[in-house]
């Protein structure tokens, strides 16, 4: 019998537990949890959206950990809202441990003020004169997204 390569496809699940395990975390139910509504979510979140969509009851402080924990082992990083609070998304893989890769930007909607980590959009290179250190690059847009367009 002859397969073709359509016959193979397969869809990859990353678990939560898997991202803590491969980062070294313990697994513990607010881990979980908060991983799963980041995994389930299209754009950055707030510490509000995640005291909203837990299941279990938390407090801010317990929040503020594990959020922490994830961002210095580069499973999620910060950005900005319209606000200027901070909101929180996934980091891609090439985001090693201790040292965010996300050059990528960020689009905030002026409708709905979700916050959109646009992949495919690459910050440009930049090079400073000698004697500049460049520890960040913050690459924002602001603009209408693609669902409130649509309503």
């Amino acid at each position: 019998m002859i397969f073709e390569e359509e016959d193979f496809e397969m869809e990859i699940t990353i678990k939560p537990e898997n991202i803590l395990r491969s980062n070294g975390l313990r697994k513990t139910q607010i881990r979980l949890e908060m991983l799963q509504i980041f995994m389930n979510s299209n754009h950055a979140l707030s510490v509000n959206d995640l005291e909203r969509d837990l299941k279990s009851s938390h407090d801010r402080v317990t929040i503020y950990r594990a959020l922490n924990s994830f961002e210095e082992n580069g499973i999620l990083h910060q950005t900005p809202d319209p606000n200027g609070n901070m909101r929180y998304a996934m980091c891609s893989d090439s985001c090693p441990e201790h040292t965010h890769q996300d050059k990528h930007a960020h689009f905030i909607c002026e409708k709905c003020q979700q916050t959109y980590c646009l992949e495919d959009v690459k910050i440009p290179d930049v090079e400073l004169e000698n004697g500049y250190q460049l520890n960040s690059i913050t690459y924002t847009m602001n603009g209408i997204c693609k669902e409130c367009q649509l309503n």
